[in-house]
């Protein structure tokens, strides 16, 4: 019996592999040949001298990119047409990179990645209307997706490491320093990234609307709206004060307005599935805020550059500043503004922020000043 019920979970394993396989091959090959590449550089112990190793990181550099961009176009329309586009996108990207990559191509990969990351939030809906209610499950069941990969991650390395610990000290068996790397960069690559695509839900259209269980109800009505509510209090009484003494040449407000963003935007939606429809004051107060603190940013960000202080952190700072601007006045004037439209704005503004011309234009401005 035992048996059999080991033979039965393979077969399930086995057939959720090959569907994940068939739905999204190109992420699958992508994250196994980053894999495996990635584990043959720390055999050879890679070295910046060797015009192989440096060519082979190339590769898996791109094709990271690849696990992210496959499964988003699939989202976004099943055609065979951007498959090919992705993979063209991908050919183009390898020609312009340096063969040997610095700091500033991490940077701009790091947040080219994070750009395609939230494709997975508004990618499903562009070319569809559809509720903020069935949005947010979308959003919340990836969420959960992620999280559940990430915990399983963790575990199958606690175990492995657990298992070499176990030979090192009862068998003296001495494993080198790299497995353990080697280890979880499989993982993540095998496991990991086709556990996370075999997860998500094939037809969205079917996505079953939920209400909270009873903590995700008390976390959002007694926790986040309450610490959200007393955070724009003091944010709001910190920048009188700064009015009042005229600060603004000593004191910057740039991350407190950023991180206030971020709460007052994630407590707007998480109250999306207590009531049928969010009341109207309540968009008014959060966006409203919002706006106000865009103006007010601008102003501060004003003062910095007829100071001549331009510096990249300033003009990533000020594209987020537009946004902020832009997405707030969009929450106020339409009532049923599409939470696709904010997540859509998000990979927009990553995109635009790694334009050399934008960062040129920014910087030409301390001329004038």
């Amino acid at each position: 019996m035992h048996v059999n019920s080991l033979l039965d979970i393979f077969d399930r394993l086995s057939l959720t592999l090959l569907e994940t396989l068939k739905r999204f091959p190109l992420a699958s090959l992508s994250a196994f040949l980053v894999s495996l590449i990635s584990i043959l550089l720390i055999e050879i112990e890679y070295s910046q001298t060797n015009e192989i190793a440096l060519l082979a990181n190339k590769v898996a550099f791109v094709l990271s990119l690849g696990i992210f961009l496959f499964p988003v176009l699939h989202l976004l329309n099943r055609s065979i047409f951007l498959k090919i586009l992705g993979i063209a996108v991908l050919c183009a990207y390898f020609y312009f990179l340096p063969l040997e990559i610095g700091s500033l191509a991490i940077l701009r990969h790091i947040l080219l990645l994070l750009a395609l990351s939230f494709m997975f939030f508004w990618a499903p809906f562009l070319n569809t209307n559809i509720s903020n209610k069935n949005i947010w499950e979308w959003t919340m069941k990836i969420l959960l997706i992620l999280l559940v990969t990430i915990i399983l991650t963790i575990t199958l390395y606690g175990v492995f490491y657990i298992l070499m610990f176990s030979l090192r000290e009862l068998f003296e068996v001495e494993v080198l320093d790299k497995r353990y790397l080697q280890f979880s960069i499989l993982v993540l690559g095998v496991f990991s990234v086709n556990f996370f695509l075999s997860q998500m839900p094939k037809y969205i259209c079917l996505l079953q609307l939920k209400k909270y269980t009873r903590v995700g109800e008390v976390f959002t009505k007694y926790i986040l709206t309450p610490i959200t509510m007393l955070y724009m209090l003091v944010l709001f009484a910190y920048i009188i004060k700064i009015f009042i003494f005229q600060l603004w040449e000593t004191v910057t407000i740039d991350w407190m307005i950023i991180g206030f963003t971020f709460f007052a935007i994630a407590t707007y939606m998480f109250w999306t599935p207590l009531v049928p429809k969010l009341n109207s004051s309540f968009r008014k107060l959060i966006w409203g805020s919002l706006l106000s603190l865009s103006i007010i940013l601008a102003l501060s960000i004003w003062i910095r550059l007829i100071q001549g202080s331009v510096s990249e952190i300033l003009y990533l700072i000020s594209l987020f500043d537009v946004w902020l601007m832009l997405i707030s006045l969009y929450f106020l004037l339409f009532e049923n503004a599409s939470y696709k439209w904010l997540f859509f704005s998000i990979s927009l503004l990553i995109g635009v922020s790694q334009s050399e011309y934008m960062i040129d234009f920014l910087l030409s401005l301390r001329i004038y000043l």
